[in-house]
């Protein structure tokens, strides 16, 4: 069984539709598309119950509560930890290429024992100490000179047919690999199981980082994050400045501070990183 899982904000239901609309292009095998929109939101308190108009193929599902942005699989999971299921979560400001979903789901079925997520980093020296695992995944250079040659060409094929297809998008990897902590922004596939109980208890400030949150969660069952070579990047649609987690201040502390945080609480209750 193949899930596409995601969640969203209300200040976002009216940006979903370029998202949700890239889901639905997808080519490769996928049961289901689940949309997590929790009945009340800890940032959102005022929220009132309304729901987004959405397109045919998303299922909406209610949770009571949310757990903030890792909203997006872990209910995911824990609903279907007991079956055959890989579930492909990723965030609601982006709009994935074709063969995205196929491209993750497919590696990850070559590694049943690893996530596979398109991007993610390793935990930065200077707060812990990043893992072993060898080989280590290595980026594209920011500056692909063969990426803009092949927009420069699609831009002028475009004008010169008056067609619109789309354009090449970045692949980020140019080796495969492992890294620490996985970027949930590109997408990543994981098995149920792969999460328990323990993941289900975030604290204060932390549930605001879910990148490190799950990844920390991994490492504490010796499940490695794996980056495969050669998957599109997606694009970012106008959400991604609606309500930000990136650039907000929750309970006090800002995005770099809860990541700090959250590294801090993995080394000192579970012997991650350090």
């Amino acid at each position: 069984m193949r899930i596409i899982s995601l969640s969203t904000i209300p200040p976002r239901f009216g940006t979903l539709a370029p998202t949700l609309s890239s889901l639905l292009r997808q080519k490769g095998h996928i049961d289901e598309i689940r949309l997590y929109i929790p009945k009340n939101y800890r940032r959102f308190p005022k929220y009132d119950g309304f729901l987004p108009s959405i397109p045919d193929g998303i299922k909406i599902l209610r949770p009571e509560d949310d757990m903030g942005p890792a909203s997006k699989i872990l209910f995911a999971a824990k609903e279907l930890r007991s079956q055959p299921a890989q579930i492909l979560f990723c965030d609601d400001d982006k709009i994935f290429g074709p063969r995205w979903a196929e491209d993750l789901f497919s590696a990850q079925s070559s590694r049943p024992h690893e996530c596979v997520a398109l991007i993610g980093k390793d935990v930065p020296a200077s707060v812990g100490k990043p893992s072993s695992l060898r080989p280590k995944a290595i980026r594209r250079s920011k500056t692909d000179i063969a990426l803009r040659a092949k927009r420069l060409h699609h831009k002028f094929s475009s004008i010169l047919s008056g067609s619109e297809a789309q354009r090449p998008m970045r692949r980020p990897i140019a080796k495969g690999g492992y890294v620490d902590i996985l970027q949930g922004l590109g997408g990543a596939v994981i098995r149920p199981e792969f999460f328990d109980d323990d993941a289900y208890a975030i604290p204060d400030v932390i549930w605001a980082v879910d990148d490190v949150w799950l990844s920390g969660m991994l490492a504490l069952k010796n499940i490695p994050i794996w980056l495969p070579a050669g998957v599109e990047e997606p694009e970012t649609t106008e959400a991604h400045d609606i309500a930000s987690l990136y650039k907000a201040t929750i309970e006090g502390a800002s995005r770099k501070e809860a990541n700090r945080r959250c590294i801090e609480y993995m080394q000192n209750h579970y012997g991650i990183w350090k």
